[in-house]
């Protein structure tokens, strides 16, 4: 080939190369609009990441979401029913917004396959009954929020697997029963938020739940605390039960609860305890009754606790006995910083001043505080129906005075 042919066809091979890239390049930015998905219909996509469906509408998780959804909110859509696995194609999804959609159950494992959800949101919903492994298998998740539903009840192991998140909240929810096993599974989550009003927690109610923040549970109506009721409750930086009517403590309420840095009970009311015992195997760092109004003397205190508070509680004095001899009498200012719930003479105040009064107790009149409002009542009976004879012997002997 000549020398002269060469270099010409070597300068259209470079100029065909040429073109061809640039239709290639203006093809590939005329084909670019064409390669992202469509919107789904009653959806609105702010970006590629970004996807708002709040419409009464939707009846179901939209299945041509792109895969590349980080933020997505549901709410108001009418999405009555979570199946399992919804969100199984939205891996990427972080923040998922389901408030206000009329949903009624959640299925087993309905979130499953979402590695990088940090935040999930229902709120406003009917939804009653929070259903075993409905939470299930959330690995990485910061907060769940179930605040104002209709939840009644949370079946056991609705949150199994779900590590390292750090808040749970069921505050505004009619739940008046904890059952057992509820939160099995959780692990490592900073705090749990429960609402008020609960009259039933079930033995083992906690059973599983490791290595929590705080437990606060406040404001509850309970006819006792029964036995075993933090059993399998492990690594608890604060649990706290205050504000309520707690009952009856009942023998073995606290045992099997372990590795707890601070247990408070505080300004609740406490029908009797029968037994107050957190032994070595507890391994509670600080425990704190504080503010209680216990209408009977504990039956049984054993405290192997390092730090120990008790103040400011108001307990039955009894006659003649030594204030220091009550089973809380475990610290060296009790008999002046803890108070006189009865008898109303002593009523107030501290246990050391009311014994050297040597006032009325509750001693002489004989029996508990519930006693003595019984034999109280009795006496009212008595005294009404003695009072008709006793009205007509009295007339009987006036008019034999007259006739003499």
């Amino acid at each position: 080939m000549a020398p002269a042919y060469r270099l010409r066809w070597m300068m259209q091979c470079l100029v065909a190369v040429a073109m061809m890239g640039t239709l290639c390049e203006a093809g590939h930015i005329a084909l670019a609009p064409s390669l992202a998905p469509p919107c789904p219909t009653h959806c609105i996509c702010l970006s590629q990441s970004q996807v708002v469906c709040n419409s009464a509408t939707l009846r179901g998780v939209p299945s041509a979401l792109s895969p590349s959804v980080t933020q997505l909110s549901l709410s108001r859509a009418d999405l009555r029913v979570l199946r399992s696995d919804a969100f199984a194609h939205l891996r990427q999804l972080r923040r998922l917004a389901l408030d206000a959609c009329n949903l009624t159950r959640i299925r087993p494992f309905a979130f499953r396959g979402l590695p990088r959800l940090r935040e999930l949101y229902i709120q406003h919903t009917p939804l009653a009954t929070v259903d075993a492994f409905a939470f299930a298998a959330l690995q990485n998740i910061s907060s769940i929020i179930l605040t104002h539903n209709r939840i009644a009840q949370i079946e056991g192991y609705a949150f199994a697997g779900t590590n390292f998140i750090k808040q749970i909240s069921l505050r505004n929810n009619p739940i008046k029963r904890i059952l057992a096993h509820a939160f099995s599974g959780l692990k490592d989550i900073v705090q749990i938020e429960l609402p008020s009003g609960i009259r039933s927690i079930e033995p083992l109610a906690f059973a599983g739940l490791e290595g929590i923040g705080t437990l606060e549970l406040a404001y509850m109506d309970l006819p006792a605390v029964l036995s075993d009721t933090f059993r399998g409750l492990t690594r608890v930086g604060r649990l706290a039960l205050r504000e309520s009517d707690l009952g009856i403590v009942r023998v073995g309420a606290f045992d099997g609860l372990q590795r707890v840095e601070i247990l408070e009970m505080c300004n609740n009311k406490i029908d009797a305890v029968e037994e107050l015992s957190l032994v070595q195997n507890n391994s509670v760092t600080t425990f704190r009754l504080t503010g209680n109004h216990m209408l009977e003397t504990p039956e049984s205190v054993v405290l192997e606790v390092e730090d120990i508070v008790i103040r400011g509680n108001h307990l039955p004095c009894e006659c003649g006995r030594d204030p220091l001899a009550n089973p809380l009498a475990l610290t060296q200012e009790f008999a002046e910083e803890n108070y006189c719930i009865s008898p109303l003479k002593v009523r107030g105040r501290s246990l050391a001043s009311a014994a050297t009064a040597g006032a009325a107790c509750r001693g002489e009149s004989g029996g508990n505080a519930r006693a003595r409002a019984a034999a109280g009542a009795g006496a009212v009976r008595l005294g009404e129906a003695l009072a008709i004879p006793h009205f007509a012997l009295t007339m009987t002997a006036f008019a034999v005075l007259a006739s003499s």
